[in-house]
């Protein structure tokens, strides 16, 4: 599911790389670079699944299947509720 951006920020995105800490950092520069209205091509950044997986699996890329993986990142980042 694509992000969405509002008062709430919700959806997941899918990053390939070599650890979680490296997806994480990919997670974080698409995400500041959407909300500076960036029109910046996110390598390795997709909004669904499918997509990831076929760019990993595709033998004319780039990517290694020995060593990157696809990762999830899920975000539902929000207004905290008052106690």
């Amino acid at each position: 599911m694509p992000i969405v951006h509002s008062d709430r920020i919700s959806g997941t995105i899918y990053a390939i790389a070599t650890t979680a800490e490296r997806a994480g950092n990919m997670a974080i520069d698409y995400l500041r670079d959407k909300s500076e209205g960036a029109e910046y091509n996110h390598y390795g950044v997709f909004d669904e699944r499918e997509t990831a997986d076929k760019e990993l699996y595709n033998k004319f890329g780039s990517f290694d299947t020995d060593r990157d993986r696809v990762y999830v990142i899920s975000l539902d980042i929000r207004i905290a509720d008052k106690k």
